[in-house]
């Protein structure tokens, strides 16, 4: 038998006490080993092994928690439609690796008219529409027990919610509630192999720890198994990349080089060293000067001593091979006018442009 003696606390004896008639006592605690119950000791020769299983090595576990940052308009939500797409398929991975099988998944966004949005995007991305789903309900939560039924209703292995923010309950910067609201997400995870994909944004203020850049407390953080930036390779260019900043079940992998075709559809260049990355960049942005130019000097010639239908001259253009985005530059680069007609017409016509 074990016997201490704590501190001397103020306690009252019975429920008759009142302040005046507080007095001192030591506590003596009896303790008999065995007698509690509320725990077990487990050694961890014990605990069976089992290998993580990936939808994407070693960037997507299942039955874990992915986060995914950047900034807005970096492509995070291309980058994973396109994921999701090749998923619902059962198809090839950027790095070449096949699928076993095609995954369903939930793909959950709240930003106003985004679910004809994301559709287009998946459809741009080839994806099987009716592999993938969304959920309708108001004032959804990450920790909300809907969203876990709706992912097993539907068998889905791959759910995606963006941006995380927005389907927290309570402040993010709070370590405390946002330990609660996740642990029963990555509960979920854990129990039914699905991958758990957060989206969330950089801060302004950034961090010296690449993993601690994204909004809201470290414990978002520290909660994700795998984290991954993706990123603008500079300010303006067309060449994107993606990288992980954390893993802690497998060796980080390398940096993937992507740009962003159609609405949502990604064009993958591959895996890729930060120096050829800047290559990379610096052969984009070169290209696209040359298309820039070449682009205004069309577009002036077709509207040298005339106006087009607006129509029209976005069609020829196209048919000329240029994007929609370089030719809404090139537009601004000449200072071409938009101007309406009486019959409702809009027509293009260059600034010094008169009957």
């Amino acid at each position: 038998m074990l016997k201490f003696s704590p501190c001397p606390l103020n306690i009252y004896p019975n429920t008759e006490a009142s302040m005046e008639n507080k007095r001192e006592v030591q506590l003596q605690i009896e303790v008999t080993p065995g007698s509690f119950q509320d725990y077990r000791l487990t050694r961890y020769s014990s605990v069976p092994d089992e290998a993580a299983r990936w939808l994407w090595y070693p960037y997507i576990p299942f039955g874990m928690i992915t986060v995914v940052q950047g900034y807005p308009g970096s492509g995070k939500s291309s980058v994973l439609l396109d994921i999701i797409a090749r998923a619902s398929r059962g198809d090839v991975l950027p790095d070449g690796s096949r699928l076993d099988e095609p995954i369903p998944a939930v793909y959950q966004c709240v930003e106003s008219g985004s679910q004809s949005n994301i559709k287009q995007m998946l459809k741009n991305s080839g994806a099987d529409l009716s592999a993938v789903s969304f959920i309708e309900g108001s004032f959804l939560t990450v920790s909300d027990s809907r969203i876990q039924r709706a992912v097993m209703e539907s068998g889905a292995k791959i759910i995606v919610i963006d941006p995380i923010q927005n389907f927290m309950e309570a402040d993010m910067s709070s370590a405390q509630n946002v330990r609660r609201e996740l642990a029963s997400i990555s509960s979920f995870a854990a129990r039914t192999g699905c991958a758990v994909i957060l989206v969330g944004h950089f801060t302004k203020k950034g961090s010296n720890e690449a993993q601690y850049q994204g909004m809201g407390s470290a414990d978002i953080a520290a909660i994700a198994r795998s984290i991954l930036h993706v990123r603008r390779a500079s300010e303006g260019s067309s060449l994107r990349y993606l990288r992980q900043v954390k893993c802690n079940i497998a060796p980080e992998g390398c940096d993937y080089a992507f740009e962003l075709a159609d609405i949502g559809a990604v064009n993958w260049i591959g895996p890729c060293e930060r120096e050829e990355i800047e290559e990379l960049d610096m052969e984009a942005r070169s290209w696209h000067t040359s298309k820039l130019d070449d682009a205004m000097v069309y577009l002036h010639n077709l509207l040298r001593g005339r106006r087009l239908g607006a129509i029209e001259a976005m069609t020829l253009m196209k048919e000329k091979g240029f994007s929609t985005a370089t030719i809404r530059r090139a537009k601004q680069e000449l200072g071409v006018q938009s101007v309406r007609l009486s019959d409702g017409r809009w027509v293009w016509q260059l600034n010094d442009y008169s009957d």
